[in-house]
């Protein structure tokens, strides 16, 4: 069964395509994160990531000065988001992006379409190498370059040296793991997508049609290494999503359970007083008292 220690398949080969296309033309920053009110309830990842555009035009959210604005991206264009930055794509943006994202435990390669129907992921592959020294560095001399112009050329030789950390650690073997380890690996895959797509309506065919698996498999993994059903793992990561943002109070009850994943938000509340005894509203509260 396919998990996320698979072979990396095309995306050595993509990724220098891109080189040899001198691409990105341009680089766009987003390295604020503000508030949740400013951010209007859009959620925040903690790990650095970087997206170019291919076809389309992507149009994303960020911050700038503390006011939100909208990015937009042409075929070639590439975003860069430090951790803790807003970065979403904008309703109205019909693209298709490749994507990096350097988490602590892994290197995620994303091909992604939004489109009227929404936002998709067409492959997506899991590399367990994390950035190492050198690539850190680049991205904080980027974060470094926050006031040069999207054609600054550092900034692009930047994303370029960044590709190329990129496309060696898809060609490098994956180290010898045991069944459970890769299967722990997928796991953690699993739960980075989750956390990363909360605020949207995102159930178990969702994370199986992300990681290429069976449903069933995905609900074996979280209840072998979570010690929880997927929808009690989900439910819980969207209730503790909302307890940073009681803490704002410029938003409102509706607009937190929005921004977690609820649709309805007096299940918000029915979830919240029965997984914490006490309801939203008293908590928030407590946090004014």
């Amino acid at each position: 069964m396919p998990d996320a220690h698979a072979p990396a398949g095309p995306w050595p080969t993509w990724i220098r395509r891109l080189l040899r296309r001198g691409w990105p033309r341009r680089v766009h920053l987003a390295l604020e994160s503000g508030t949740p009110a400013l951010r209007g309830g859009l959620p925040v990842h903690d790990s650095p990531r970087f997206s170019i555009c291919l076809a389309g035009t992507g149009r994303y959210i960020v911050l700038r000065q503390q006011k939100q604005e909208i990015i937009t991206l042409q075929r070639g264009d590439a975003i860069v988001a430090a951790p803790q930055a807003l970065m979403e794509p904008h309703a109205s943006a019909r693209y298709l992006a490749i994507g990096f994202v350097f988490t602590p435990e892994m290197t995620r390669f994303l091909l992604a379409k939004k489109g009227p129907a929404g936002h998709r992921f067409l492959q997506a592959h899991h590399a367990s190498r994390a950035l190492d020294e050198d690539g850190r560095h680049f991205l904080q001399a980027l974060q470094n370059r926050r006031h040069s112009p999207p054609e600054d050329l550092a900034a692009r030789r930047l994303v370029e040296l960044l590709l190329i950390m990129a496309a060696e650690m898809a060609e490098l073997p994956e180290p010898p793991a045991s069944a459970a380890g890769k299967a722990r690996f997928t796991w953690l895959a699993a739960c980075r997508f989750l956390q990363e797509n909360l605020h949207h309506p995102i159930g178990r065919q969702d994370v199986a049609r992300f990681l290429h698996l069976h449903p069933n498999h995905v609900s074996r993994l979280f209840r072998e290494f979570s010690g929880q059903s997927f929808l009690d793992f989900l439910l819980q990561a969207r209730l503790e999503r909302s307890r940073p943002l009681l803490k704002d109070p410029q938003l409102n009850i509706t607009e937190i359970a929005h921004a977690c994943g609820f649709r309805d938000a007096n299940y918000f509340i029915r979830c919240y007083r029965r997984k914490f005894g006490r309801s939203p509203g008293q908590d928030r509260l407590s946090h004014f008292e």
